[in-house]
């Protein structure tokens, strides 16, 4: 979205959305969620609505890692004056699910394996990524001719977004942006595969030509 300083901290505001197709009856979802990243992948701030025993809530975390705290404050959406306010303690990096794309595109150059604490309504869990570094060409369809990708693949010990949970697959383009082309992954309607449908800033014609 932008850049802005929190805190005397220079950070980058993600603005996540997450729209179900209305053709798909069962599934209702409409969420927003907004991060606010350092150079380090550490959030600054982030939020999000959460549901709690029926109830939907403004949710704001502030990270104060000076205090390893986490300050949390829930606010009723029906009901203003409904509030709940607590710390957490943090004693280590925590990305939410969109941070972990920007980690993922900063380090998929590479081959190692990472486990990392994410968290999805105030629970926390590890997520596993084994980055292979240069993989064959995939072809998707927004794509006329096949691109050359870097690959990884992992497991979410726990439940993310969209009851996201179990092994991942995901590929990137192999150029200096990196954006994310295709992903294979569990969520709460099942096994899934995403695909790049539409991109700003980025031209992948001038990729193919040079190969």
């Amino acid at each position: 979205m932008d850049t802005l300083t929190i805190d005397n901290t220079f950070v980058y505001h993600i603005k996540l959305f997450i729209d179900s197709n209305p053709s798909i009856f069962f599934v209702n979802m409409h969420s927003v969620y907004e991060s606010f990243i350092d150079d380090k992948f550490r959030l600054n701030l982030f939020l999000s609505d959460e549901e709690i025993d029926n109830v939907t809530y403004k949710t704001e975390y502030r990270f104060n890692y000076v205090d390893s705290l986490i300050h949390i404050n829930m606010t009723d959406v029906n009901d203003p004056t409904k509030t709940i306010v607590r710390d957490d303690t943090i004693n280590e990096t925590i990305l939410d699910g969109t941070t972990m794309i920007y980690y993922a595109r900063s380090n998929v150059v590479s081959t190692k394996s990472d486990t990392i604490t994410s968290f999805f309504e105030s629970k926390r869990g590890k997520v596993i990524i084994n980055f292979k570094g240069k993989h064959s060409k995939i072809k998707i369809s927004a794509l006329q001719s096949p691109m050359e990708t870097y690959y990884l693949d992992g497991v979410v010990q726990m439940k993310g977004v969209a009851g996201l949970t179990g092994p991942f697959k995901g590929w990137f383009a192999l150029d200096e942006k990196r954006p994310p082309l295709k992903a294979e992954l569990k969520v709460f309607i099942g096994h899934v595969k995403v695909e790049l449908e539409d991109w700003k800033n980025w031209n992948p014609q001038i990729i193919e030509i040079q190969k």
